[in-house]
């Protein structure tokens, strides 16, 4: 039970920003000692499911289609890499470790303004590697959302294109990493965890969407911001 209500405050989040569910999620179901993949079981799906939503909302949002063939080609195949290392080695404490520190860098690049931009200038200039450090990084921790918001913002200004830019990202990430777990990794797939996607959904339609359109720009990224330093802090205790 602990879990579904989870998913069902994380799923506001990932509503507003695009990120959330694995991003928060992941550290949140390790403090609470479940397993690695079994947190992705129950997240992943969840994630999946509202990240295609957002897809299906906003794909008359124009995107940048070099980008997107970077994405394919680079991102999804060290996805795919990160994820067979991390589900193959009993790596848990230092998975723990590692999504400690993305979690404070994270924090640190959103916010210092001026390492921000330099950030997301460096990002938008050697698309290549920063999407495949994104790739990479969430195979191993699911905390690539870390470096896929600066990166998108890079790219894109209006918040709804870089919702729109996010959840795309975010419903292939997820989806590959499901495949994964289940066809290499040979995880079953059980009926629990059908629980997450319709708890996230009702959300997203029920309440997501109406405090996205009135959260102002300045006042989620604050929220964001604590959110990500709570969990950093939380997370480095536990280890």
């Amino acid at each position: 039970m602990d879990v579904y209500v989870l998913i069902l405050i994380l799923a506001v989040v990932q509503s507003l920003f695009g990120v959330g569910l694995l991003l928060f999620g992941t550290p949140i179901m390790l403090l609470m000692g479940y397993e690695y993949t079994e947190a992705l079981m129950y997240l992943l799906p969840a994630s999946a499911a509202l990240s295609w939503s957002q897809v299906k909302d906003l794909h008359k949002e124009k995107l940048n289609g070099g980008y997107r063939k970077l994405f394919f080609l680079i991102c999804l195949p060290l996805l795919f890499v990160g994820m067979l290392a991390a589900t193959h080695l009993d790596v848990k404490w230092e998975i723990k470790l590692f999504v400690t520190i993305m979690l404070v860098v994270a924090f640190i690049i959103r916010t210092n303004s001026s390492f921000r931009e330099s950030l997301q200038t460096l990002m938008k200039n050697h698309l290549p590697i920063a999407l495949g450090a994104m790739g990479l990084i969430h195979g191993l921790s699911n905390m690539g959302g870390s470096i896929l918001t600066p990166m998108v913002s890079s790219l894109y200004k209006d918040k709804t294109k870089v919702l729109a830019g996010v959840s795309f990202d975010y419903a292939f990430m997820a989806s590959l990493q499901l495949i994964v777990l289940i066809f290499f990794k040979g995880e079953t797939f059980e009926m629990k965890y059908l629980i997450g996607p319709a708890i996230s959904l009702f959300i997203r339609y029920s309440i997501g969407k109406r405090v996205f359109a009135f959260t102002s720009e300045t006042n989620y990224q604050r929220l964001l911001n604590g959110f990500i330093l709570a969990n950093a802090v939380l997370l480095g205790i536990n280890l």
